[in-house]
């Protein structure tokens, strides 16, 4: 009984160092600044482009971005070099971004079966939306209001377009509150996302006319940069083409939620991002909260 106890333990200790060694194996490599750069620049010059290259740009990549988003945030003119070879690899190795209009059907369907077995609110506040508006915890943040929360994945204009019958139409919103940023982080240009907000809420305006919309800016991330040389740049440029559409619509209102998001020298606040460096947490999201309910307030009364 004690030999064959023994070789158990010894084949889970085998085991689990086999297993710690490949995991290690498979961690990317951390580098130092000039480590980053060289193989950026060898990347650049030498590699060919396949799926090995390609991944091993990306897991590199990542992998030091991560662990410099803060500072980047704070000193970014130290990172002029490895960001220009960067964003220079992105091109080289830049795949089809094109998606599945219907890869997020599992949370639609998943929406469909509470709604058929709920009593919901009628004339609901709904906010309609991605990744953005899923993590924002609405019934706590707006208690006594009749809030709806179809936030879906990370929803791009055209699927929320596509799925508009189950997350918008059905639901019959007195308020919509919408967000999203997919479109530019994925590298569209902010006259193919204004085009895209337009259709959705031409289309809102047909089904419902006196529906009140709110339509929320699209926030900065610590790591914008990184997905894209000019995510940031778009981003802007789409929120002042934004608010130029709703100065001149009835009943559609541009909400800058970015503001609350600076520091007093107009630096992006670290300290209100989980992890990644692009959701929100917590902390976050109470800054968003005020600016909400003030806009709530100044809407006309029906």
């Amino acid at each position: 009984m004690l030999k064959r106890y023994l070789r158990s333990i010894a084949t889970i200790l085998i085991s689990s160092a086999t297993m710690t060694v490949a995991f290690a194996q498979e961690l990317p490599v951390v580098d130092s600044d000039q480590q980053f750069v060289d193989f950026l620049d060898n990347t650049l010059k030498n590699e060919a482009v396949n799926p090995e290259t390609r991944r091993a740009f990306t897991r590199r990549s990542w992998t030091y971005w991560s662990d410099r988003k803060m500072d980047y945030n704070i000193h970014p003119e130290k990172y002029e070099a490895a960001l220009s070879l960067f964003h220079q690899n992105q091109q080289k190795f830049k795949s089809d971004r094109q998606i599945k209009i219907d890869r997020y059907e599992k949370a639609i369907e998943s929406f469909r079966r509470f709604d058929s077995r709920n009593a919901l609110a009628k004339d609901p506040i709904l906010f309609v939306g991605s990744s953005s508006i899923v993590f924002w915890e609405t019934a706590k943040s707006f208690p006594g209001l009749p809030v709806i929360n179809r936030g879906f994945g990370g929803a791009s204009l055209p699927e929320i377009i596509h799925y508009y019958d189950d997350v918008i139409k059905k639901h019959a919103p007195s308020v919509l509150i919408l967000y999203s940023d997919i479109d530019v982080e994925g590298g569209k240009s902010p006259e193919v996302a204004v085009h895209a907000f337009e259709e959705l809420i031409e289309r809102v305006k047909t089904d419902f006319p006196t529906t009140q919309i709110l339509l929320l800016s699209m926030k900065p991330t610590l790591i914008d940069d990184f997905l894209g040389k000019d995510v940031r740049k778009n981003k802007i440029i789409t929120n002042e083409k934004l608010l130029e559409w709703c100065n001149g619509e009835e009943n559609l209102h541009f909400v800058d939620i970015t503001n609350p998001m600076l520091n007093q020298g107009g630096t992006l606040r670290s300290d209100i991002f989980i992890s990644d460096g692009m959701h929100l947490n917590a902390l976050g999201y109470t800054l968003w909260d005020p600016v909400i309910r003030d806009s709530l307030a100044g809407l006309p009364k029906p």
